[in-house]
């Protein structure tokens, strides 16, 4: 009887523990289009005051939106260096010095990332344009 309540103690604990993981992991980005292209941003980022900008002319088009929250630079890098290539964007400049500025290309699309620090916050810009928006 002892052994069964411990199996069952520890499948349930198993259980909720693979949960958790899954929630966290879940919750750790949200997806925004910008320029027509999807994007993923941090949790962590919150969309700037400032309304997201959307050009097009003869074909070509683009657009601008900001975010801005307490994470910090090298945090932000790590994340769009694992998912944008996850997402099919190849990596094409990365620049670092203090803040950083990162350049991806897909589809036709350049999605170029500017990461800067604004007193306590870290502002990220998000710019994506190419043929075909």
């Amino acid at each position: 009887m002892r052994w069964r309540l411990n199996s069952l103690l520890c499948r349930f604990s198993l259980a909720a523990l693979l949960l958790c993981i899954l929630a966290s992991s879940c919750a750790g980005s949200r997806d925004e289009t910008v320029g027509g292209a999807t994007v993923p941003v941090p949790s962590a980022m919150k969309k700037g005051a400032e309304k997201p900008v959307e050009v097009s002319f003869l074909g070509i088009g683009a657009g601008q939106a900001s975010f801005h929250g307490n994470m910090e630079s090298a945090q932000l890098v790590e994340f769009y260096k694992k998912e944008l290539p996850a997402r099919g964007w190849q990596e094409n400049i990365k620049l670092l010095s203090g803040g950083a500025m990162l350049a991806y290309s897909k589809d036709g699309k350049t999605l170029l990332i500017g990461i800067t620090k604004q007193e306590k916050d870290t502002v990220l810009s998000l710019t994506v344009g190419g043929v075909g928006k």
